[in-house]
């Protein structure tokens, strides 16, 4: 067992639906926002001629984007304002995209990521407008010219949060459907021309007498209303209005208190015909609905790292069989060409070990390793977490040294094995003697 761990600093609980023995739990996250939306994009494309650029800190240009997304079968990608981040960097040159359209005016996304852009030789192109209104028309319309089609269905949500556009997100990318943003009680005038030009024959209006007023439906045609109270309620609302057109074998989960990491994960959902459950303080209310609905054969992809302080809910056929480590994350060790280390205490900056003897003596150490898989952890502490990547720098495993273990996300007991936090710091101090151990 571990020995001489520190106490916990931050507990993340792991949140897990009731799901079959066959379904699985997958965590699509980095360090950041950036690497975060750099691991889902490769998680779900091997090449993309097109990606689409957000802004990454700015959501009313960026949450109108997962229908053009779906039309190029292109990532989402997050970028900072003045310069693009390097895991995106590595992202775009991994999966070879030479067409970038972004999304966004010059005082969200500035034109020196163009720059960065062309010198790479990345053809850009560019959809803005005066305001988010505006911009949120010119992608619908962008949409409408590049579909040659005729739009005959709309998603009409408020403009002054994400949270709806981002639930209806994947189903309006599905559906072939633009996102138009509204104030909370008026039409923008951008709008109501694209509408009256338009002409849908059907206008889904999220969050009437909630996130918009009800006064707005009588300026909307053909209206069908999707309502809850909060943000939480129209997601499942959501969900349930368009149940029958989605793919229900995996729920992506990502937190409802910030658009980043779900818009990226959105064009993803969207090309496995996906919903996106938003969570927040716990996880009752979306259990309740999977439950009601008869929802129970499902994997679950959890996109970045706020997914957290959630009520526990393990399934009662949780595979309590003992394993090896390398069979808990169903990966090759030989393929480990990287693993960078984190330190819990704050005392080190991360330590990437990439020299193959290094990365063998550590491997070594876990292969002694077998572990059991619990539901329901009574969490000791941690001190050190490594993450670990293949020869295409993809994010394979990652493991918390905590009382019990945490393996990609899960908690195990210890059955055998005793590497504890003075051998990790030996070991570490070994590979770089600034590392400073527990004492």
């Amino acid at each position: 067992m571990m020995k001489k761990l520190i106490f916990l600093l931050v507990v993340f609980l792991l949140f897990s639906f009731s799901t079959t023995a066959l379904a699985s739990t997958q965590k699509l996250l980095g360090i950041d926002r950036y690497e975060t939306s750099a691991q889902i994009a490769l998680n779900g494309w091997n090449r993309s001629m097109f990606a689409i650029l957000v802004p990454g800190d700015n959501f009313p240009d960026a949450i109108s984007a997962a229908p053009l997304a779906k039309y190029y079968s292109a990532p989402i990608l997050l970028t900072k304002k003045d310069y693009i981040p390097t895991d995106i960097l590595n992202a775009i040159k991994q999966l070879e995209i030479t067409d970038m359209i972004i999304v966004g005016g010059t005082g969200v996304i500035t034109t020196s990521v163009e720059s960065e852009l062309i010198s790479l030789g990345i053809r850009t192109s560019r959809i803005d407008g005066r305001d988010r209104y505006e911009t949120s028309v010119n992608i619908a319309k962008h949409f409408k010219i590049s579909n040659k089609n005729d739009i005959s269905e709309i998603a009409i949500v408020t403009g002054e949060d994400f949270a709806d556009a981002l639930s209806i997100a994947p189903i309006a990318a599905n559906k072939h459907m633009p996102i138009l943003l509204v104030q909370h009680n008026k039409i923008p005038d951008d709008v109501k021309e694209f509408l009256d030009t338009c002409k849908p024959t059907k206008t889904y209006v999220v969050g009437a007498g909630s996130s918009l007023d009800k006064s707005l439906l009588d300026e909307l045609p053909n209206v069908e209303q999707i309502n809850g109270m909060d943000k939480y309620q129209r997601n499942l609302a959501i969900i349930d209005q368009f149940k029958s057109e989605l793919a229900l074998d995996s729920i992506y989960l990502t937190t409802g208190e910030d658009y980043a990491d779900g818009l990226s994960g959105a064009a993803l959902a969207s090309i496995r015909y996906n919903p996106i459950v938003l969570v927040g303080e716990n996880a009752k209310a979306p259990k309740d609905y999977l439950d009601n609905n008869s929802i129970t054969n499902y994997n679950l992809v959890v996109l970045g790292g706020r997914v957290n302080n959630m009520e526990l809910i393990s399934s009662p056929t949780i595979d309590f069989e003992e394993k090896k480590i390398s069979d808990v994350a169903k990966i090759n060790f030989n393929d480990i060409t990287k693993i960078v280390f984190y330190d819990g205490r704050g005392l080190n900056k991360p330590l990437i070990i990439e020299d193959e003897q290094d990365i063998k003596e550590f491997i070594d150490y876990l292969d002694g390793y077998v572990v059991k898989k619990i539901s329901d952890p009574n969490i000791i502490g941690w001190i050190h977490k490594a993450v670990f990547y293949d020869e295409n720098n993809v994010r394979i495993m990652d493991v918390t040294f905590v009382n019990p273990i945490k393996i990609n996300e899960q908690y195990y007991d210890v059955v055998k094995g005793d590497l504890d936090t003075n051998k990790i710091d030996a070991f570490l101090k070994s590979v770089e003697p600034a590392w400073r151990n527990s004492r």
